[in-house]
């Protein structure tokens, strides 16, 4: 699992997860035991919890970072390699 960025004590991680499961590019968020998904296209969150807050900061995190995200995706999918994004200020 690629680990993307960090913000507010908020983790952000990617895993290209292939399948009929996780067609969708994604990231992970996790913050306070809690964690959740979210559609790097929609920034829809796809399952899991977050405090509203913290899902509200992820949101912003993903629209700013949308092509870097795409990026990632693409690069874990055929290289296996990932670069770091900036966290949210």
């Amino acid at each position: 699992m690629a680990t993307l960025s960090l913000f507010y004590g908020i983790l952000i991680t990617m895993r290209p997860e292939l399948g009929e499961r996780h067609k969708k590019p994604h990231i992970h968020a996790r913050h306070a035991g809690k964690q959740a998904s979210f559609d790097i296209t929609s920034g829809e969150k796809l399952a899991g919890e977050l405090d509203g807050d913290d899902e509200l900061k992820v949101r912003a995190w993903i629209s700013i970072h949308r092509e870097d995200l795409f990026a990632n995706w693409t690069l874990l999918i055929e290289q296996g390699t990932f670069f770091k994004i900036e966290p949210l200020r």
